[in-house]
């Protein structure tokens, strides 16, 4: 899961993803910089409200890509 989260974070361009949890629970990741990964978990910044969410990675089941939105 690392792995391919890394992949995601990488890549070029940045295309938007959606991070699903073992709950149900969905996080959108709009921007690389909204989301830092750690050893165990990663912290996700919400940046309309500026909130901060702790997500553990032993509960991420997958990742779905985003349409690219043009600027």
């Amino acid at each position: 899961m690392k792995e391919q989260l890394t992949k995601l974070l990488t890549a070029i361009p940045f295309q938007p993803f959606i991070i699903k949890m073992s709950n149900g629970e969905q996080w959108e990741v709009k921007h690389p910089e909204n989301l830092a990964v750690g050893k165990h978990f990663m912290v996700l910044i919400e940046p309309e409200t500026d909130r901060t969410h702790d997500l553990y990675l032993l509960h991420v089941v997958g990742f779905e890509r985003q349409p690219s939105v043009p600027m």
